[in-house]
């Protein structure tokens, strides 16, 4: 059985209808309890659904399936990316979009 890739996405361009997501953004709440984290890129705040948690801060790129019209992801993957120049990371995005 094989998926669809995961599109890189801002939050705010986020729908219910993407079958997986990627997005960036830095750690604004931690919720131990539910095991629940929200992230802000920039353009929005979302909800991360994942079974590990992030200290408040940390940038972290998430993997995983949308739900809720785009209020929250389902995590499969979250990745520490804190040691990311996210300048540089920015300038090679928007190199690529030119291609």
């Amino acid at each position: 059985m094989s998926r669809n890739p995961a599109v890189e996405k801002e939050i705010v361009e986020i729908e219910e209808e993407d079958d997986y997501v990627t997005v960036i953004g830095t750690v604004i709440r931690s919720n131990p309890n539910d095991y629940t984290m929200i992230i802000d890129d920039g353009t929005g705040q979302i909800t991360i659904f994942g079974d590990k948690l992030y200290e408040i801060g940390t940038v972290i790129r998430v993997i995983g399936k949308p739900f809720e019209m785009g209020k929250g992801i389902n995590a499969e993957v979250i990745q520490d990316f804190s040691s990311v120049d996210m300048d540089i990371y920015h300038k090679i995005k928007k190199w690529e979009e030119r291609i």
